[in-house]
């Protein structure tokens, strides 16, 4: 082996993906939208076929039913296709399973396809998503946070006595300096 064929056998080995980290990806993808609880994730490889498969399991059967539940699966995968095929020339194909084991990857392709080949219908969809996302958010990120700080605001008017006005005061000091410990938290860890 000369330099030059090392030099070749390093960088394709730098530049291959990793494939490891698809399904903890869908994952992260579909909890912006979904309970995690409804589906379980993995890949796998077929040597004979030399293709990648997501296989994802429902276990919950309202998930085999829910057009934006497919439609992101799909979208997910064909992101990750075009990504594998570019970098390693290895394809993806995603399966889809429902909680008694019966394959419903047809479904999904009919399905969440159309979605995203259709623009009228795929915009319809990109709003349910959006306000899909939206709610989750909110309930899940926004409001336990704005419920504890009502609920501590209560406590030191009413129990300690302090005065609503200076409550506030101190109120809007904590979340700056939160504010401030976030963003040199983040900045540091980049």
């Amino acid at each position: 082996m000369t330099g030059g064929d090392g030099y070749n056998l390093r960088m394709s080995i730098a530049k291959r993906p990793d494939v490891e980290s698809i399904p903890a990806d869908l994952d992260r993808f579909l909890g912006t939208f979904f309970n995690r609880r409804g589906w379980r994730s993995e890949i796998k490889f077929d040597p004979a076929e030399d293709r990648l498969y997501l296989e994802v399991r429902l276990e919950s059967h309202k998930l085999s039913a829910d057009d934006r539940f497919l439609s992101l699966v799909e979208y997910f995968a064909r992101a990750q296709d075009a990504v594998l095929r570019q970098q390693a020339g290895l394809p993806l194909q995603a399966r889809l399973y429902a909680s008694d084991g019966s394959e419903l990857t047809t479904a999904l392709h009919a399905r969440g396809s159309s979605y995203l080949d259709d623009d009228a219908r795929g915009s319809g969809m990109r709003r349910r998503l959006a306000w899909l996302g939206f709610r989750r958010r909110l309930f899940l990120r926004v409001a336990p946070g704005a419920l504890l700080w009502a609920a501590a605001l209560v406590f030191v008017v009413f129990v300690v006595g302090v005065r609503l006005d200076v409550a506030m005061g101190i109120a809007l000091l904590a979340l700056g300096v939160q504010a401030i410990a976030l963003f040199l938290l983040a900045s540091r860890g980049r």
